[in-house]
């Protein structure tokens, strides 16, 4: 049996049960969820969901959308399963196992008003990986590539609707060529920069299904002071479930 920890997210709103050893969700769940905005009622996926984080995160900021979460490894998604009790979120967060090569039937096309992403960082076959089998999958790519996510993520939003993922930057230019090719447009670029002066190492990309638009790079957020703290807005956004303006 996995061994879980019980641990609070945007000042305690939100409760997450997570293996103790192995894959745990770092900040990047929290501030790709910050950055959502959605109107009461509407659908949200949350791609490769893992115990779900970024889903459970989003509905504690935004209490009248709904949230799917699409995960294939078993152990995450019971879980997440777990999570959905602990929240009391049965009414409002559906959870599919499967794997997005093999979209369940459960996910009809088109049909979410927007979708988020988390998807691995690493590329299939890069070295150092972990031993680890739960966090190996979640920190590097499997069978899916970076771009069968995105496909997958077009696939399931409606048209006009929204895709948004976080990532690493320099694989940004692997995520646009994918949004060019599908026509999906209106794409927004917010860096995440760790430190004033530094290259961004973490990109959060938005883009619209079948929607033309000049592509624009946004201010971003400094994700550190000088003392290593937070800056003010990603504290705000990580501890009080506050708003990250994209």
């Amino acid at each position: 049996m996995t061994a879980l920890s019980e641990d609070e997210f945007i000042g305690g709103g939100i409760k997450v049960l997570q293996p103790v050893k192995g894959y745990r969700a770092g900040i990047d769940a929290v501030l790709l969820a910050a950055t959502v905005e959605a109107r009461a009622g509407e659908e949200i996926l949350d791609l490769g969901c893992g115990v779900g984080t970024a889903g459970l995160c989003l509905m504690g900021r935004l209490p009248k959308v709904r949230v799917t979460g699409l995960e294939l490894q078993s152990v995450l998604y019971d879980i997440a399963l777990k999570n959905r009790v602990l929240n009391k979120l049965e009414g409002r967060w559906s959870l599919v196992q499967g794997d997005l090569l093999h979209l369940p039937a459960e996910l009809s096309l088109g049909s979410f008003d927007q979708v988020i992403c988390n998807p691995p960082f690493m590329p299939k076959g890069r070295s150092n990986a972990s031993p680890d089998p739960i966090k190996l999958l979640a920190n590097h790519e499997g069978e899916a590539l970076l771009r069968d996510w995105i496909l997958a993520a077009l696939k399931l939003v409606k048209h006009k609707g929204a895709v948004t993922i976080v990532h690493r930057a320099d694989r940004l230019d692997e995520i646009l060529e994918v949004f060019r090719e599908k026509k999906a447009g209106a794409v927004q670029i917010f860096p995440l920069w760790p430190y004033a002066g530094q290259a961004a190492k973490r990109v959060v990309v938005r883009a619209r299904r079948s929607v033309s638009g000049p592509l624009s790079i946004c201010a971003g957020q400094t994700l550190h002071n000088d003392d290593g703290s937070y800056s003010d807005v990603i504290d705000g956004a990580l501890r009080k479930g506050l708003a990250l303006p994209f």
